[in-house]
């Protein structure tokens, strides 16, 4: 690498910690970033939670560079975060569907927003602790599961383009978490035995606090089955989600009951047993394509592979069909998995290993 200068966005964490060290113990030349996106003190939320732009964390991270001697930056990025995800955010609740911020903040704000300042500063890469892997050949970059699949985080960046997959550098991804924090140890990081953050790092106690501190205002409405028949009363649809079983506030049922579909337009939540659950198929719209084939040429024709369709989802086999350029009809070919309007899905490869693609989920 002829310009050794490397961007790392340092969250306070250990694996943005150990990221930062292993870079700089390579010869690089990398440089901290922590991005202030959400002010705790300022939006009714406790910090003693946040592991996300809290001061401790940037306190943290500053240690960090000053650990292994390399300079280190805070910018404000509070504006597009506000833009970017937490707006979109509310109106994916208001709308009945399920959000999944952390795709949006790693597409719109930290490979966006981190790459300019990368760029401002002269560095010719980003990188950052997510537990993925990159591998170049020939026809392009190619994104990986990372090694330890309980960490692994390629599904939240199945978002980024072939440009800047070229350009980015995830250094904790052929590693377990518990070598992470064997390697922070022994390096002395101030981080080694700090706690995981949590998923969603903004919402501070439950999504209908948070939604109500938006200035969402909690309508009332049925919950129903798929017969009409109204079986109780809720506070507010954006604090169900489809496939949701506990929580829904309806008694009398011999039979567990689901989340099946959430209505906007009625301001109605729809509740059955599992089998109600079930489809054949499902509308993935909003396509980024990163497999370098595909983001050249698109999906000309369906094709089989594994569709992860959330975070912690181990994917089941499907076929994609092309709708247009940017839609896709997912085909069950096996298990069935619950689908959630509005969350991710990803597709990888038929060894469940690369990323081609990814999408948000309609029906």
């Amino acid at each position: 690498m002829e310009n050794k200068r490397i961007a790392v966005a340092m969250s306070g964490g250990v694996d943005s910690s150990v990221a930062a060290y292993l870079l700089k113990n390579q010869g690089l030349d990398p440089l901290g970033i922590s991005m202030q996106v959400w002010d705790y003190r300022n939006n009714g939320g406790s910090c003693t939670r946040a592991t996300c732009c809290s001061p401790d964390d940037f306190t943290d991270a500053r240690r960090v560079a000053g650990r292994i001697n390399i300079p280190y930056y805070v910018f404000d990025f509070e504006k597009t975060f506000e833009r970017e995800v937490i707006s979109k955010f509310v109106r994916t609740y208001e709308s009945g569907q399920t959000p999944n911020p952390c795709v949006d903040c790693n597409s719109k704000v930290k490979f966006l927003e981190l790459r300019n300042r990368a760029k401002a500063l002269g560095c010719s890469a980003v990188a950052t602790g997510h537990y993925a892997q990159v591998k170049h050949t020939d026809t392009g970059s190619h994104l990986l599961r990372g090694v330890d699949s309980d960490k692994d985080q390629s599904y939240f960046l199945y978002g980024l383009k072939q440009s800047e997959l070229a350009q980015t550098l995830f250094p904790v991804g052929h590693l377990t978490k518990p070598e992470v924090r064997e390697i922070a140890k022994e390096a002395g990081l101030p981080t080694a035995s700090k706690p995981e953050s949590q998923d969603i790092c903004f919402v501070s106690g439950t999504v209908a606090e948070f939604m109500k501190r938006r200035g969402v205002p909690a309508r009332k409405g049925n919950i129903l089955n798929k017969r009409g028949e109204i079986l109780a009363q809720h506070d507010g649809i954006h604090t169900y989600t489809v496939g949701q079983r506990r929580g829904l506030g309806v008694g009398g049922s011999e039979q567990p009951l689901y989340v099946t579909e959430i209505d906007s337009a009625t301001n109605s939540v729809v509740v059955g047993p599992a089998e109600e659950l079930e489809r054949d198929c499902y509308i993935v719209s909003q396509v980024n394509w990163i497999n370098p084939t595909l983001s050249k040429e698109g999906l000309k024709t369906g094709i089989n592979c594994i569709a992860q369709m959330r975070h912690r989802h181990k994917g089941v086999p499907v076929k994609i069909e092309p709708i247009d350029n940017s839609t896709v009809r997912v085909i069950f070919t096996g298990e069935f998995a619950t689908v959630s309007p509005g969350q991710a899905a990803v597709f990888y490869d038929e060894s469940n290993t690369e990323v081609l693609g990814g999408g948000k989920i309609g029906l």
